[in-house]
């Protein structure tokens, strides 16, 4: 049963009956099986999330791929977080993304406002690569006003869906992210290319000292970004942190776009649904 996907970059509301993705075809993984359960986990589940959560790129072409997103999508081979829900219960709850390309926090904080038309049961929170992946590390969030921003998203969250039980989720490791990349020339062309996340990318074969501390610096801000994420959902009622868990999955290259060498393909989406799954398996059952 489905709501609808929020796709606010792209201008439109995006529905998760799209057609399947044909590109950048992937081996079927294995989903969990539907059980016997009488009661469903839970009716309603939202994302508030960016582009990782819409899927961009997964399809093999640019802008979102709801059908494959790690947190509402219903391709297979993904096992997301809705389908994982489904499988414990044989009941899938209806979805809703509340999610931009390219959002940064302080985009969340009003959008979330949107919850309230039908309170969710669950919402799973995923920001925060937008705030390190800047033009230039002069425009990066600051972890104090990353840390204000992210206490008002939460405290938004729970005045539209008082009932919801709340996971935030801690920001994916972008210098991995860069270590995959960083000794094919053909992919730091790419980069060099694009005016994407220049405060980690910006010549990224450089081992320059200016080159290396900047980097640094971004691994060191994100740190920071997790530690507010855990520190604010702490204050919050009935919200689950993952203590760092999805900062700590350890992408592979075929987890990687192959169409921008730094978006989730449909294999880095499995892999980010079965990591971020432990942590909502355990804040459903409390």
């Amino acid at each position: 049963m489905t709501r609808f996907a929020r796709g606010v970059a792209v201008g439109v509301a995006l529905t998760l009956s799209l057609a399947g993705c044909a590109a950048d075809a992937e081996p079927p993984r294995a989903t969990p099986t539907v059980s016997a359960s009488a009661e469903p986990v839970a009716d309603s589940l939202a994302v508030v999330g960016d582009s990782m959560t819409l899927a961009a790129t997964a399809c093999g072409t640019p802008g979102a791929c709801v059908e494959a997103s790690w947190a509402v999508g219903t391709d297979p081979s993904v096992g997301s977080i809705a389908d994982r829900m489904a499988a414990l219960s044989g009941s899938r709850p209806a979805v809703e993304a509340i999610a931009k390309l390219g959002a940064r926090v302080s985009w969340a904080r009003s959008a979330v406002d949107a919850l309230a038309a039908d309170p969710p049961d669950v919402v799973l929170v995923l920001l925060g690569a937008n705030d390190a992946c800047a033009p230039s590390t002069a425009e990066m969030t600051s972890a104090e006003d990353f840390a204000a921003d992210y206490t008002q998203v939460l405290a938004g969250i729970r005045s539209a869906a008082p009932d919801a039980r709340i996971v935030a989720f801690s920001v994916p490791d972008l210098l991995r992210l860069w270590e995959l990349g960083r000794a094919d020339p053909e992919i730091v062309r790419m980069w060099d290319e694009s005016p994407g996340c220049r405060s980690l990318l910006a010549s990224a074969d450089s081992d320059a000292a200016a080159d290396v501390d900047r980097r640094a610096s971004v691994e060191a801000l994100v740190a920071e970004y997790d530690l507010a994420i855990e520190a604010a959902c702490a204050a919050a009622e009935g919200c689950t942190s993952d203590g760092g868990a999805v900062h700590d999955i350890r992408f592979e290259p075929e987890d990687i776009s192959a169409l921008d060498h730094f978006h989730a393909s449909r294999a880095g989406q499995a892999t980010l649904a079965a990591g971020a799954w432990t942590i909502v398996e355990a804040a459903l059952s409390d």
